[in-house]
Formats: C-alpha cells, sequence, structure tokens
C-alpha cells in the first residue's frame, strides 16, 4: 500500500505532529466522501506500507522527525511555485523554501525527491517572462537535488474562478500550453532536469515532455529496491498517471492561503486536535455508530523476489 500525506491538505507543513502520532499508533481513520457517513480505518504499520508520499510546500516541520519514519519508504513532492502573498499568502518565502528542499534532498537523497511548478497561468502580473525566469532559477537552484520536476497547468474550478478572476489569471489555452512547454523544455534540458505534465491532456511530447505521474510505480520501486506487484493504477482525475494509493488527508484543513487550490475553502480549518486518529476538525470517535468505521483491508504490494538498483 503506499500512503498519499495528502492530495487534499499539507499535512507536513500543518500537521507534522498529528502524523508522527498516527504513525506511533499504527492507524489512521480518513472519509473518502464527507456525506457518505463512513469512516476508513487506514493501518500505518512498515510491514504493510510500501511508501509514504508527502505532498507539501513546506517540508521543513517534518524533517527532525526523518529518524523516526526509518523503516518506511519515503518520497518527497514538493510545490515550488514561486507566486506572491496576493495569490499564496501564507506560504514561506521561494529562497526559504529553496534552502529547506536543498536540505532534504542531502538528507533522503535526490532519487526521493520531486518538485512541482503547479499549478501554471498567466495573467498580467505573471506573464510568460515571469515564468521563464522563475522556472530558470529553480532549475539553476535545484539541478541535481531531485528525481524529476513537474508541471501542471490551472483548472478554472467554479468556486476558485471566484478567487482568481479578479487578479486577471486567463483561462487555460492550449497554445499557451505548447509555448510554455516548449519554452520549460529548453530550460530544463540545460539544466539536466527530466520534465513531465501532470494529469494534463495536451501532448507536450515534441518538445520532450512526457505525461508523468506523481506516484509512478517505477519511480516507487526505484525508491524501496522492491518490485510492486497488483499496485492498480487508479485516475482519480482525467489524464492522472498515478498508480493506487490511500489518501489520509481532510479537506479545508490547510491554511497555506492559496486561492487556485481546489481542495481548501475560503474558511479552513486547521485546529485539528494532534491525538485525534483523524484530521477531520469535526471527528468524534465516541459518537460514531461502531459500523460507521470500516476496517480497510491493506497489504504490501511488495514482490518477493526482492531486487536492489
Amino acid at each position: 500500500m503506499i500512503i498519499s500525506a495528502s492530495r487534499r491538505t499539507d499535512i507536513p507543513a500543518l500537521h507534522s505532529e498529528w502524523f508522527m502520532n498516527r504513525i506511533r499508533e499504527g492507524y489512521a481513520i480518513t472519509t473518502h466522501h464527507p456525506n457518505s457517513g463512513k469512516s476508513y480505518k487506514v493501518p500505518l504499520m512498515p510491514d504493510v506500507v510500501d511508501c509514504i508520499v508527502f505532498r507539501t510546500k513546506n517540508p521543513a516541520p517534518m524533517i527532525p522527525h526523518l529518524d523516526a519514519l526509518a523503516d518506511y519508504g519515503l518520497m518527497f513532492n514538493i510545490t515550488m511555485n514561486p507566486y506572491g502573498r496576493e495569490m499564496e499568502a501564507n506560504v514561506p518565502p521561494l529562497r526559504q523554501r529553496v534552502e529547506t528542499f536543498r536540505e532534504l534532498s542531502r538528507m533522503v537523497g535526490p532519487e526521493r525527491m520531486v518538485w512541482r511548478y503547479d499549478p501554471l497561468f498567466l495573467s498580467p502580473k505573471y506573464d510568460l517572462d515571469f515564468h521563464r525566469r522563475a522556472f530558470e532559477y529553480l532549475c539553476r537552484e535545484l539541478e541535481g537535488q531531485a528525481e524529476k520536476a513537474m508541471i501542471g497547468f490551472i483548472i478554472h474550478h467554479p468556486f476558485v474562478a471566484r478567487r482568481i478572476d479578479s487578479l486577471g489569471v486567463k483561462r487555460r489555452d492550449d497554445n499557451d500550453i505548447r509555448t510554455i512547454g516548449a519554452m520549460f523544455s529548453g530550460i530544463a534540458s540545460r539544466h539536466h532536469i527530466p520534465l513531465e505534465t501532470c494529469a494534463e491532456r495536451v501532448d507536450l511530447d515534441e518538445f520532450g515532455i512526457r505525461h508523468g505521474a506523481c506516484i509512478e510505480k517505477a519511480h516507487v520501486e526505484k525508491i524501496i529496491g522492491c518490485r510492486l506487484e497488483g499496485c492498480k493504477d487508479k485516475y482519480l482525475r482525467p489524464n492522472c498517471n498515478c498508480v493506487e494509493s490511500v489518501d489520509i488527508g481532510h479537506y479545508s484543513t490547510c491554511d497555506n492561503g492559496c486561492l487556485y487550490c481546489y481542495a481548501t475553502s475560503d474558511l479552513p480549518n486547521i485546529n485539528v486536535d494532534p491525538r485525534s486518529p483523524s484530521l477531520n476538525p469535526n471527528f468524534k470517535l465516541e459518537s460514531l455508530r461502531p459500523d460507521s468505521i470500516v476496517e480497510m483491508q491493506c497489504w504490501s504490494f511488495k514482490s518477493k523476489q526482492r531486487q536492489l538498483w
């Protein structure tokens, strides 16, 4: 089993204490669909968890806990956007995040690191020249520090559009995507950084940019030194190539303040009890019916024939 931590919130930046309590307890409780009335108990023991994929804007609070996670396969998927405070209100400055990225890469190894420039969008402030300079800076600073880089393009979800339309954010356009792809390909190539797209329908193969995955089977196998069997592809959204994972986060529990985020409402609630088995701030174990918690049947996907790289 692969644990996603998390598509729904920023666990390393905001809920590292909660996460480590869950590791010590050996399980977490999550709700796939908030209105379903069902919660799921997810085992977190090392013999079941093949890899933990941390998705974050700021992994710094997780660094002191790395020794306690020595029995787990780990991968860090870190978003390194260069936007200003009006777009990402509570994210640390980019220079600070670059230093954190480099420190973490030295500690865990570049093969466990992926950085994202996502979502990409154009506006009067963030035009093509801005992105050229910002991406060049990141490629220069992160060369040799990661397995690969990924790019994704903005999606105007209705409630996201209400936040960003006043800032002149342009609706996605296939020609713009190809223009950016061609520009970024040349920059990444000069810095020897493999570049992939995330859940993108537009084909950029002509620029040497393949359709990638945040959680790619071959990449996880390389990290854990073992083949994975029975790890099916599950498309979480159209054009997503990620392999199956279990997400233990909860929506609207992040206060990074990113206007483009589809997983956070206008009024996030980060007041999560670090002792709670769930990241849902309203979760009360004692008030649930016994039959409302489902024990997830999870197992390791590791092949019995171990192969090291």
